[in-house]
Formats: structure tokens, sequence, C-alpha cells
């Protein structure tokens, strides 16, 4: 559900566009290997980053991942593993530009509020 939300609040953005979604990790790769996509966003199980996560990044270093709780209260940006504190619309909205402007250390977190 929160996927959902992010999209929409991505396709609200005049800078920004959805060039896809895909069901399963098979077709993420493809879809990444044959779409110019600067990020992907993956729902997460059980709060745990995905190994896919890091496959891509193996692959396209310069890919932003944003990982998804279904519960809504966790998410993290990589490259970086850096944590969306309080993980709304907005803030994920803010750590994706924020990510797409210049890399960070693994150690910092993204903030409601904070400004690249």
């Amino acid at each position: 559900m929160l996927r959902e939300v992010v999209r929409e609040i991505i396709e609200a953005q005049p800078d920004m566009e959805v060039v896809g979604e895909v069901p399963d990790p098979v077709e993420l790769l493809v879809a990444v290997k044959d779409t110019v996509a600067d990020a992907v966003i993956l729902d997460l199980e059980d709060s745990e980053e995905p190994g896919l996560a890091s496959h891509l990044l193996a692959g396209y270093p310069n890919l932003t991942i944003v990982g998804l709780a279904p519960n809504g209260k966790t998410a993290f940006v990589r490259p970086g593993r850096r944590e969306i504190v309080d993980p709304t619309g907005a803030n994920i909205l803010s750590a994706l530009r924020q990510a797409s402007m210049s890399p960070c250390s693994s150690e910092e977190q993204v903030k409601k509020g904070e400004s690249p």
C-alpha cells in the first residue's frame, strides 16, 4: 500500500516519472537492464533488506533503491543503507531527491525537514 502512495507522489512531480512496475525480482532485473531508471522502489518482507538490492547495486552502482516495509514503519535508501526516519510519502520523496543529488555515509539518516 505504501508503494502505491509513493508511486502517486512521484507521478505528481513534474521532474519525475514512473517508468514501470514489475511483480517479481526476475522481471525487475530485466526491466532495470532494459529501462533507463534512476531509482527502484522495493517492497520488503519482515523489514529486512532483500539480497535483490545488493544484486542491483552490484550491476548498477548509481541506481537509487528505496526499500519499504509492508508495515509502513521501516524504509531505507541505498546506496549507503540510509534509514528514512518516519517514512511518510513526503519523507520518502525527499530521500529520493537527496540520494539522486549526492551519496551519503551509511551512518546518515534522512530526517524529516532536512534538505540536501
